[in-house]
């Protein structure tokens, strides 16, 4: 079937890079997504081809094209390749795109017979996948590094500037664009000077989830917080420990647990810190009594069993795209405190469905904290609100539908020319 039969009704076969599969123990923002968006348009009746190097051993998941391969490396590409290494090693080991991962996509479209495929905007390689792929190719902002390279605190050196411009030339040469949040899209736009007039901005899904396993006040342990994260600049890792030494203080009984690997943070001095180093110099003995768990890397599984032991589920990023830990949080009905910043504002409303803190500040987070915890009935008013909302907003079916549509217009031979342009919705 030609591309120009395709109406809006029609099936797609629809490929989602993914960072690895399957997504049953891992925590990652960009797997849920592509786990959650790929059921919801299979359900709508379309093909999705998970496109994917990073695969488990023993995965069988018939949807699954692994893009790993052997290496077949010629004279003129191992040159290529050492004059690259050469001139600069720190980009060529986390820029470079691949050849046979361009091979691989190729080969996936001819056999799968994708149309369309839609991949995040890392390292710029979805320019590297439409010149291999020849369709159509979606550009997801899940994370420009330019924002995320920023609040994770890395250095402004020739690697990050190599990788913050080929992102920008990936986004300005796709047929298509989309966003988690307005916020990410504005920033993009004003960062690379681009219009983007053809963006749209479509939040991520939330998976439902059944009433009877949501939060209830009576199931929560009072005084526990729980923090579901990295311990890094981005994820505020170390926002949360300073602000529970702080809560302490009025509230001795307060328990913290956090939950998620240790990835080590740099604090205003250059000192850098582990996570059980950190914790042991700003509150002493917290491990040892209880006060505060280490709870490592909690398969995704476990994570909401966690949240209902919680009396207050906190969120303190310093950057979010969108910020899937928090609507994951809001729809089982958690009272949340997160940091108003990028798209966490989009997903919940200050002193309706949570209450939000100023971003990268300890005390004011502290304090927030202590709001939820000195008055539960608030808490649980602020938690169902959230729920009804996110069911609202974010259901999976409605945003994969938005999608699907979106995908179809891309197959438009005038949208993919240039010749119609849209405005962001």
């Amino acid at each position: 079937m030609n591309e120009r039969e395709f109406g809006n009704n029609q099936p797609l076969s629809i490929g989602l890079f993914s960072p690895a599969w399957p997504p049953a123990g891992r925590a990652n923002g960009v797997l849920s997504y592509v786990d959650t968006l790929s059921r919801s348009l299979e359900s709508l009746g379309h093909r999705v081809t998970i496109l994917c190097s990073n695969v488990s051993d023993g995965d069988r998941d018939p949807r699954v094209f692994r893009l790993a391969s052997v290496s077949r490396r010629g004279p003129a590409r191992r040159l290529s390749d050492w004059a690259w290494y050469r001139w600069a090693p720190q980009i060529w080991k986390e820029c470079r795109f691949d050849p046979e991962i361009g091979r691989a996509v190729a080969r996936s479209v001819q056999e799968r017979g994708i149309q369309v495929i839609e991949m995040e905007e890392s390292f710029g390689w979805a320019e590297m996948v439409r010149q291999w792929s020849r369709i159509p190719v979606s550009v997801r902002l899940h994370g420009p590094w330019f924002m995320n390279g920023t609040a994770l605190g890395v250095p402004n050196n020739r690697v990050y500037r190599k990788r913050v411009a080929l992102e920008g030339e990936a986004i300005r040469r796709a047929v298509g664009v989309t966003a988690p949040s307005y916020d990410v899209l504005e920033r993009t736009r004003t960062y690379y000077g681009l219009g983007l007039d053809q963006a749209r901005v479509i939040p991520n899904p939330t998976p439902h989830v059944p009433p009877r396993n949501r939060w209830r006040s009576e199931d929560r342990d009072p005084g526990r917080i729980v923090f579901i994260g990295r311990f890094d600049r981005h994820k505020g890792g170390d926002l949360i420990v300073e602000a529970f030494a702080r809560i302490l203080r009025t509230f001795p009984e307060a328990r913290l647990d956090f939950a998620g690997p240790d990835h080590n943070v740099i604090d205003d001095e250059g000192k850098r810190w582990d996570l059980t180093s950190f914790v042991d110099a700003r509150i002493p003995g917290a491990r040892e009594d209880g006060r505060v768990r280490l709870l490592g890397r909690v398969p995704y599984e476990d994570l909401p069993a966690l949240r209902r032991q919680a009396s207050v589920t906190v969120v303190c990023s310093r950057y979010e795209t969108f910020g899937l830990t928090v609507s994951e949080a809001a729809v089982m009905g958690c009272p949340i405190v997160a940091a108003r910043v990028g798209g966490i504002s989009e997903i919940l409303r200050d002193g309706v469905d949570g209450l939000l803190h100023q971003p990268g500040n300890a005390v004011d987070l502290a304090d927030r904290i202590l709001e939820l915890l000195s008055d539960p009935g608030r808490a649980a008013e602020l938690g169902a609100s959230a729920a009804a909302h996110c069911e609202r907003e974010f259901d999976p079916i409605a945003i994969a539908t938005r999608l699907a549509e979106h995908y179809q217009q891309l197959l438009n031979p005038m949208v993919r020319t240039g010749s119609v342009v849209r405005s962001a919705t």
